[in-house]
């Protein structure tokens, strides 16, 4: 029996897997990738490639605030708003 692969292809082309780590100070920009498509793919999704361009690891994405989401990945205030509730439900978990 075939086992599945640790990724799957995204509609980009890219590769996305799911963090190998738990504590996200450690994640890579694909870790951070894999995490904003799965946190709201719909509202999120289409910015992933924006935390590739800026290279937004792990530790960049735990300093975002709103203000710089929209200020410099050019979000709009409801999908910056969503990152962050889920930013900081990150920062909340046990890891």
């Amino acid at each position: 029996m075939p086992t599945r692969p640790a990724s799957s292809p995204s509609p980009d082309g890219q590769d996305a897997r799911r963090p190998r780590s738990r504590n996200p100070s450690t994640w890579t920009v694909e870790d951070v990738v894999w995490f904003v498509k799965d946190a709201d793919p719909q509202a999120l999704g289409p910015h992933v490639e924006l935390f590739r361009k800026h290279e937004i690891d792990g530790n960049a994405l735990l300093l975002l605030k709103s203000d710089m989401i929209m200020k410099y990945l050019g979000l709009k205030l409801g999908p910056a708003l969503k990152l962050c509730y889920h930013i900081d439900k990150l920062k909340q978990a046990k890891f």
